[in-house]
């Protein structure tokens, strides 16, 4: 049975055909082999299809909803292995918490037995990644790997979570028959990882890229000066061996990461000019500049845009182009 024919009916109207995983009103589970389009593309300049990633390890992206901030924004939730091959497999990121019942659904709606997920990996934890960790651990037994700049974010967010592996920088975690590789990327959380399997060069972002537009930082947790370092990282790797595609944590799978890294590290450079040249012009205080910088903010997403206003106007002071007294920010001389 082909991977069209064995998937399409958790998709109804071809919406693993390319397209990206939404999360209907009603819930239903949905999940795509990612995979499957490294495999299927053109064979890129001075490249046979003898030589793509045929042995490289299944990827199924599951979307799970979220509620609060991130709502209509599902978590994108991935599994790693050899599906047909009944062995064990990986799990990178859980879910919000209120979406237990949705990922198990998927799991099983792809007939894969939730007892095969030997291993859980955290991007980072945020509630809607580490949100099912403890529920997923306790129902699989799989040991938990996250990095220990996480330690804060798990006390607050997935209280009762004993983390097995702290991550160090750099690590290669082992699954069966396959591994997959660690880069630190510090900025939207003090310990965030992204993840990348070797063989098929997939790039398993977190919340460093978005399907859905920017991402969030949030002071003090998080850092644009560490954020933009981190996307350098990421360009730097890419450089080395190119990815063929990343799965960011939110929205559909991006087909041109370099082209994205290049878009984000231009787009909050322009922002950064932004933030500037608006105290230049006399806005003075947050207040006073987020209708400025975020003209027209949608109510549920405010609280994203002061935080990263905030990491803007941070990074501003960090390099000495502003000065801040009180709440209050002034340009340099």
């Amino acid at each position: 049975m082909s991977d069209d024919e064995r998937y399409a009916r958790f998709h109804q109207g071809g919406r693993w055909q390319g397209l990206p995983v939404q999360v209907r009103d009603d819930a239903a589970p949905h999940f795509e082999p990612v995979t499957a389009r490294v495999f299927r593309r053109e064979p890129a300049a001075g490249e046979t299809t003898d030589t793509l990633p045929t042995d490289a390890p299944d990827i199924l992206m599951f979307g799970v909803p979220n509620t609060g901030m991130m709502a209509g924004q599902p978590t994108n939730v991935f599994l790693l292995g050899y599906v047909d091959q009944g062995g064990p497999l990986m799990l990178v990121d859980t879910g919000d918490h209120g979406s237990e019942q949705a990922l198990l659904d998927a799991i099983a709606a792809s007939g894969i037995d939730l007892p095969r997920i030997t291993r859980i990996v955290l991007t980072h934890c945020h509630p809607d990644h580490v949100g099912n960790a403890t529920m997923l651990k306790q129902a699989t037994g799989a040991p938990v790997w996250a990095h220990p700049l996480e330690r804060a974010q798990i006390a607050h967010f997935a209280k009762g979570l004993v983390v097995d592996h702290w991550i160090e920088d750099g690590e290669t975690i082992e699954g069966d028959g396959f591994a997959v590789e660690t880069i630190f990327t510090p900025g939207h959380s003090p310990g965030h990882v992204c993840i990348v399997e070797p063989r098929s060069r997939v790039l398993i972002a977190g919340d460093m890229i978005s399907g859905f537009g920017s991402v969030g930082i949030f002071p003090p947790n998080g850092s644009m000066r560490q954020y933009m370092d981190s996307l350098r990282r990421l360009l730097a790797a890419d450089e080395i061996a190119p990815f063929s595609l990343t799965c960011p944590g939110h929205g559909p799978v991006i087909p041109a990461t370099r082209a994205k890294i290049e878009e984000y590290i231009e787009h909050r450079q322009t922002r950064e000019t932004e933030v500037y040249d608006a105290v230049v012009g006399g806005a003075a205080t947050l207040k006073e500049l987020l209708p400025i910088i975020y003209p027209g903010i949608l109510d549920h997403l405010s609280f994203a845009a002061r935080s990263t206003l905030q990491a803007n106007l941070d990074k501003l002071v960090e390099d000495g182009r502003l000065t801040r007294d009180g709440d209050r920010y002034t340009t340099q001389g």
